[in-house]
């Protein structure tokens, strides 16, 4: 029996969280012992995980990694882990994954390793982070190929494992779009919907979004905007919306712990975000079938196939933005060709279960490297 221990994020709704939660749906319960450390409490889907009989316990870390506070946290967490005999302690983001390595180092854990989900960016405190992880663990995982190259242009010294996200297509099987779907989320059943979901932050962009269904109104009603997910840039969007005369175009419905209900009700779905790893909502939407627009940022080219399962522009654009989404729009019959063929890709390359399979042979073939180096 392998004992894992997984190092997370405060647990609400997220594509990591999301991610991680599937990942413990999926492991094999015969051979794989697991305990989640969050850094603080809270959030739907450490209750969802609770509910699932998973052990989830907070670690109560404050912000500053060098207060007092945190450092006993460490401690304490490093004898827990020594006492579990933990044989693997897996991180995700930057801040859970160098609390676990350094846990993890102090416990004598045989394996440490480490998730870079999303890209770093401008953000000096996480790459100066993500190098001292580096140093730390025996891998760092990564969910598009972007990121690698990210990290050692940032300085990043490791070993790479390129391990992409895997999705229950059967669950995201949602039906065409249908008038219902709209008017259970208080939208006009009979107008066309362009939806997004996902943290409402500046990196996701859906500030261009906004501006791209500006664009798509031209003096006339345009497709109605839905907008799923919170965040901190949700009272700004708010006030361009109203800037823009929008109020009763675009709909915002805050966090979802149920997306499907949402892909239900759109014709098209785009993701505008300025930088993205491997995204799980575009996975999600093309596991739905949902035709997509998206930047041309991060992983999101190879999750499209450099444009052959969907519609990739400029980030920053709203004028392109606005005119693929249009483009699809106006040809249903290439939306449609455009969802079917993505939906058939994803299932074919990222069924849920096939992914966690990967994930135990590295965990075994990385743990047997480590006993045999010891």
């Amino acid at each position: 029996m392998t004992r894992l221990a997984y190092f997370a994020p405060l647990l609400s709704t997220g594509g990591t969280q999301r991610h991680l939660q599937q990942v413990l749906a999926h492991l094999d319960p015969a051979r794989f012992h697991v305990r989640v450390f969050t850094l603080r409490a809270g959030g739907a889907v450490e209750r969802e995980l609770r509910a699932a009989g998973v052990a989830v316990s907070s670690l109560d870390v404050p912000h500053g990694l060098a207060s007092p506070r945190a450092v006993a946290a460490l401690v304490r967490t490093a004898r827990r882990l020594r006492a579990e005999r933990v044989d693997v302690v897996h991180g995700y983001q930057w801040r859970p994954a160098l609390i676990g390595a350094i846990a993890g180092r102090l416990a004598g854990v045989p394996l440490l390793l480490a998730s870079k989900r999303s890209l770093t960016g401008a953000d000096r405190q996480a790459a100066r982070a993500w190098r001292r992880i580096a140093r730390r663990v025996d891998t760092v995982l990564v969910n598009a190929d972007a990121l690698r190259a990210e990290g050692e242009a940032q300085g990043m010294r490791c070993r790479w494992t390129l391990l992409q996200n895997g999705i229950d297509v059967d669950a995201f099987r949602v039906g065409e779009p249908s008038a219902a779907a709209k008017r259970a989320l208080g939208l006009v059943p009979d107008r066309p919907v362009v939806g997004t979901i996902g943290r409402l932050e500046a990196r996701k962009g859906q500030d261009v979004l906004v501006a791209a269904a500006a664009r798509l109104r031209n003096g006339h009603p345009g497709p109605q905007l839905l907008v799923v997910g919170d965040g901190p840039t949700a009272d700004g969007l708010r006030r361009q919306v109203g800037a823009l005369g929008l109020e009763h175009e675009v709909r915002f419905t805050g966090t979802l712990d149920d997306v499907r209900p949402a892909l239900a009700a759109m014709d098209v779905f785009a993701l505008p975000s300025r930088e993205e790893g491997m995204s799980n909502a575009l996975m999600e939407a093309m596991a739905a079938a949902r035709p997509v627009v998206a930047t041309d940022v991060g992983g999101n080219g190879e999750v499209l196939d450099r444009g052959r399962l969907g519609v990739l522009v400029p980030a920053e654009d709203p004028g392109a933005l606005a005119a693929a989404l249009r483009a699809l729009l106006d040809d249903p019959a290439r939306a449609r060709a455009f969802g079917s063929a993505a939906q058939t890709f994803v299932a074919s390359r990222w069924g849920a279960r096939a992914m966690v399979s990967q994930l135990e042979q590295f965990y075994d073939a990385r743990l047997a490297a480590s006993w045999r180096a010891a």
